[in-house]
């Protein structure tokens, strides 16, 4: 039973590591156009690819996984600053911005769900690595 459990926990941090990875590439796809003149432009496409990528490198590498939650956490902070700001100058209906603002502070949870799970088994190599000789 306790087995069950532990692989539903596992898919489901899984499927939500892979979620938000495919959220952020589609969000480069969708959103940016390739502009050579624009170099921050370029290196907020480069984090966004990179910083999930890192996300998804947590079953290779706990560390690797923590640097990408938390590059992940820090865009979802970004990003609901951003809409707020873009979404009140530009005067749209407050359930719109409701709701801009729920999705990232889901995803902001998340992505602190992720980064717990990456520290979690940090811990847990340390705790089990054997003694040095």
């Amino acid at each position: 039973m306790v087995s069950k459990i532990i692989k539903v926990e596992f898919l489901g941090k899984l499927f939500l590591r892979i979620g938000i990875a495919i959220y952020m590439w589609s969000f480069v796809l969708l959103s940016f156009k390739l502009d050579k003149d624009n170099l921050w432009m370029a290196l907020v496409m480069a984090y966004l690819v990179i910083a999930p990528g890192l996300l998804m490198l947590h079953y290779r590498n706990a560390k690797t996984g923590l640097i990408g939650g938390l590059g992940v956490f820090l865009f979802f902070l970004a990003s609901s600053v951003v809409l707020i700001i873009t979404d009140l100058s530009a005067n749209v209906n407050w359930s719109l911005i409701y709701l801009h603002i729920v999705r990232d502070v889901l995803l902001m949870f998340a992505s602190l769900i992720l980064i717990g799970e990456s520290l979690k088994s940090m811990l847990k190599d340390r705790i089990t690595a054997p003694f040095p000789k």
